[in-house]
């Protein structure tokens, strides 16, 4: 019988030879000399007893570190952090205030990379609104000159670091109906022309608003084919146009409609908390998953201008849906008191508003004084505040890292697209980082006082070299096109943490790993 070299757990029949089990033994005692004179093994025997020793409170950047030693059981020793937070103002991706920017295919306007850069180092915005106006081709396909106009755009925000909130429309006409709105046929060519740019150019598009029909995109003063004023809507052109919005972006991003009632009559859920998404259904890739709100007329009256139809039904329906769904948009209209901050403060939260438009209406948000730029600025969307952090403060090669961490998002939403949770081990001096993804998902850490806690066993690779390792916490973009780009990453709302060039978030706390793994071969008859 040929003899095969094999890695394995020892069993005992085998250890019986006393050949072998001369070897093993003698091996082993070999390994504890090793272990006294390298102290890797000390963790564990150095101490007598049993109990936990309390290692004194240390400063680093304003947190405070308590170490607790655990000696003769598994566990290993682990240092607790607590982080000082921040009330600072700074730029995080798919949220906050943006600037509105619109073009028309009859005298098209380009982006300019060097004002998004602006929005963005200046004024701490990361979104823009672009509105697109197809008003040359009602009656024919996009011309490919306007379709790489599109693409240039969508790049433009890219080369900038920010997002576009994207919508596209043929006209601004306030009449009904609407002669200036293309036919259903129309609309859908034009949607499959468009399909391939917005999936090659999904990375940079933070949420696509319906649009495509009446004045300005927003469903309402529009043609016979989706049903003009006072005629009743024609939901079922209308769902189609939506379902093949959804079917042009890829899964992983959501759609706006104008009014509560568009999605409650398209998929036939009725309004209140009730009709709402089921939480259960949160980010499950179904179109009902997947549609979210705008309002372009906060604040504008009773009902904001026929944003509701019923409202005590509609708001505790957009109350539950924007929990995990989309909601942005801008005031129109200077209706005081309502338009005032009292209400506002209510209602952007209520509604977990995740952007508005800086530049419309002046007079409603000026009578907002300094809350705009105090409050609104900090709290639309997600803040993210890191609350505490245990973990290991030694590990071996081939070991088991503990983190545990607990986050607190103090912002009026969650974020509402996928965003990748990593640990970072970077070393000390010098080699190369390891990257571990965790099982967490930042859409479901939602606004309000919930305590989120993220708990988590690291497996460290057998060959990862001895030495100091820093811990950092990195939330990208998931996007390849984005993942190593800081301005898309998420940045944590506590002071000291934050790595502007790596876009990483500092845990501050380093954990030394030792020792080493050794097979034993083991003849196997």
């Amino acid at each position: 019988m040929q003899d095969n070299l094999a890695t394995q757990c020892l069993s005992w029949d085998r250890l019986s030879h006393p050949r072998r089990l001369a070897l093993v033994v003698g091996g082993a005692l070999f390994l504890v000399l090793l272990s006294s004179q390298l102290g890797f093994l000390g963790e564990y025997d150095r101490y007598p007893g049993s109990a936990d020793t309390q290692i004194p409170t240390r400063a680093q950047s304003g947190a405070t570190h308590v170490q607790t030693e655990t000696c003769c059981i598994a566990d290993p020793a682990t240092t607790t952090v607590i982080y000082p937070t921040t009330t600072a103002d700074f730029a995080n991706p798919e949220r906050g205030l943006y600037h509105h920017t619109e073009t028309f295919a009859s005298d098209h306007t380009p982006l300019d990379v060097t004002t998004l850069q602006d929005y963005r180092r200046n004024e701490h915005i990361t979104l823009a609104l672009r509105v697109v106006y197809l008003d040359s081709f009602i009656n024919s396909p996009i011309s490919a000159r306007f379709l790489d106009a599109i693409r240039a755009d969508l790049n433009a925000a890219r080369q900038a670091g920010i997002k576009l909130v994207l919508r596209f429309a043929y006209n601004q006409n306030d009449t009904s109906p609407n002669p200036d709105d293309p036919s259903l046929v129309q609309v859908l060519q034009h949607l499959d022309q468009l399909a391939p740019i917005v999936q090659a150019n999904s990375d940079v598009i933070a949420v696509m608003q319906a649009g495509f029909i009446g004045a300005w995109g927003e469903w309402y003063y529009t043609n016979d084919d989706f049903g003009a004023p006072p005629d009743p809507p024609n939901y079922a052109n209308r769902g189609t146009v939506l379902t093949e919005i959804l079917q042009a972006l890829p899964i992983t991003r959501m759609v706006q409609l104008r009014t509560p009632y568009y999605k409650q009559n398209i998929f036939d859920t009725g309004s209140g908390a009730a009709g709402a998404l089921p939480v259960a259904a949160a980010h499950d890739g179904s179109d009902l998953a997947r549609v979210g709100h705008h309002n372009d007329c906060f604040l504008a009256s009773d009902d904001d201008f026929g944003t509701y139809a019923d409202l005590s039904q509609d708001y505790a329906y957009l109350s539950a849906e924007t929990r995990y769904l989309p909601m942005g948009g801008e005031t129109c209209f200077s209706n005081p008191p309502r338009s005032e901050w009292t209400t506002a403060s209510q209602e952007l939260a209520l509604f977990h508003w995740s952007y508005l438009n800086r530049d419309w209406h002046p007079d409603v948000l000026d009578s907002w004084g300094t809350n705009l730029t105090n409050t609104v600025k900090l709290k639309l969307g997600y803040r993210l505040v890191l609350q505490q952090g245990t973990y290991s403060h030694a590990a071996q090669p081939g070991g088991d890292l503990a983190v545990t961490f607990t986050v607190k998002n103090e912002g009026w939403a969650a974020p509402f697209n996928p965003r990748r949770v990593e640990l970072i081990l970077r070393p000390a001096t010098s080699g190369a980082e390891h990257s571990f993804l965790l099982s967490a998902d930042p859409r479901f850490w939602l606004a309000g006082n919930t305590i989120y806690t993220v708990s988590q066993i690291i497996s460290l690779p057998v060959n990862l070299p001895n030495g100091d390792y820093e811990l950092l916490l990195n939330l990208p973009d998931p996007a390849p096109t984005l993942r190593s780009r800081p301005e898309y990453s998420i940045r944590l709302a506590n002071s000291g943490l934050w790595e502007a060039d790596t876009g990483y978030n500092k845990l501050l706390h380093t954990v030394t790993v030792s020792g080493f793994v050794i097979y034993l071969p083991v003849i196997v008859k």
